[in-house]
């Protein structure tokens, strides 16, 4: 129960609490269990205050000083904690879900358990701070300080990570899918068992990472406004980045070998996602690593030149033409001067308009394009993956290495 002659001090401001804290620094606050809802408690000084269970929902707490706080189990919905000093403090299942806490200090505290949903963590500093378990869906902690934070078994779906700094930090068993890593540091820090399906890893720093057993399916690597180009790999993600990029990468790497299988669509409408891992999980299971290419329109001249790069390594590409307008003459582009790769195209009967037929006879005429796989609908296509997508694509390049 809450120290009654504290909270009625409280009531008085800021300033009159302040005052007395400075006068009188060898008592403890006990405000557990307070209703400070609404209250506005800018700059106030309540470090070391035992606030446990305290409903401190909506209240304006900007730059105050909550240095070791118990909060435990606290009401924190909507408050606004920006530039506020949480170092050290108690926050074990605490409710945060919609708080502002731009550029707050939370280095070490403890936040096992605690609901962070929808909170903005901007620059904030969380520097060897405990989120285990910790429910941190959609959060945005762009430009965040988690060095050496302990994120274990965390929720972090869709959270936006962008430019964060994760070196040393502990995501074991933590969910990460389609989360906003653009940018982000990741020196040494553990994925092992992690959830990075669909992650964007655009411009990523990423080295001496751990990820035995982590998903690392379909991570993005170009940025928001480009087609979408995703692989299986963080660690390779880094490497393609560069690829795609620079000029200078690719001229030094103009021929790896390597078992980079390119496939081109356009799969975002209802449904195609489905033939789209369908083909993915195909070529996982012969040991290829699956590197999907988004198009729904014209590639710039510049990507069209990286994506020529990353086909001239691959050994065969996988084009669907259905509902992909831009594919046949943006193949025909990147096809040039490519002379050893196999293509393997298919397309779902009666997609393709009469203005398609010309172009898709013209991409016939390239020396290694195998025979245009017609299927009836998605579940087809899916059942038939191995023996008429993938077989035919691998003998002919298998064909191909064994004549040089």
């Amino acid at each position: 129960m809450a120290n009654k002659q504290q909270r009625a001090l409280l009531k008085q401001g800021v300033e009159a609490w302040n005052k007395w804290r400075k006068l009188s620094p060898g008592i403890p606050p006990n405000l557990i269990g307070a209703d400070l809802r609404q209250e506005d408690l800018g700059g106030v000084n309540l470090a070391g205050a035992s606030l446990c269970s305290a409903d401190l929902s909506g209240a304006n707490l900007m730059q105050a000083s909550l240095h070791r706080t118990d909060l435990r189990g606290a009401d924190l919905r909507g408050a606004s904690l920006s530039k506020a000093d949480l170092s050290e403090a108690d926050i074990t299942e605490a409710n945060l879900s919609e708080a502002y806490l731009f550029e707050a200090n939370l280095s070490r505290v403890n936040l096992e358990g605690a609901d962070m949903h929808w909170v903005y963590l901007g620059k904030a500093d969380l520097s060897g701070a405990n989120l285990v378990g910790a429910n941190l869906r959609e959060v945005d902690m762009r430009g965040a300080n988690l060095i050496g934070a302990n994120l274990r078994e965390a929720d972090l779906f869709k959270a936006n990570l962008i430019g964060a700094d994760l070196q040393g930090a502990d995501l074991r068993g933590t969910n990460l899918g389609e989360a906003n890593l653009m940018g982000a540091r990741l020196l040494k820090t553990n994925f092992e068992n992690a959830n990075l399906e669909g992650c964007l890893v655009y411009g990523i720093s990423s080295w001496g990472l751990k990820l035995e057993g982590a998903n690392q399916s379909n991570l993005v690597i170009t940025p928001p406004d480009y087609p979408a180009i995703a692989l299986d790999n963080l660690e390779v993600a880094t490497f393609m980045y560069l690829l795609l990029n620079h000029q200078k990468i690719r001229e030094v790497f103009p021929s790896i070998a390597s078992n980079i299988v390119p496939i081109l669509g356009s799969f975002k409408a209802d449904g195609r996602k489905d033939l789209l891992e369908g083909l993915r999980n195909a070529l996982r299971q012969h040991d290829y690593l699956p590197l999907s290419v988004e198009l729904e329109k014209a590639a710039t001249p510049e990507l069209a030149e990286a994506i020529s790069t990353v086909v001239g390594m691959a050994k065969f590409m996988i084009v669907d033409f259905t509902d992909a307008s831009s594919i046949p003459q943006e193949l025909l582009k990147i096809l040039q001067g490519i002379p050893l790769v196999p293509v393997q195209p298919l397309v779902q009967v009666d997609s393709v308009d009469s203005k398609e037929v010309a172009v898709l006879k013209e991409f016939q005429e390239y020396p290694y394009a195998q025979p245009i796989y017609q299927y009836q609908n998605l579940e087809d296509a899916i059942a038939s993956v191995e023996e008429k997508i993938i077989a035919p694509a691998e003998a002919k390049a298998n064909d191909l290495l064994s004549g040089r």
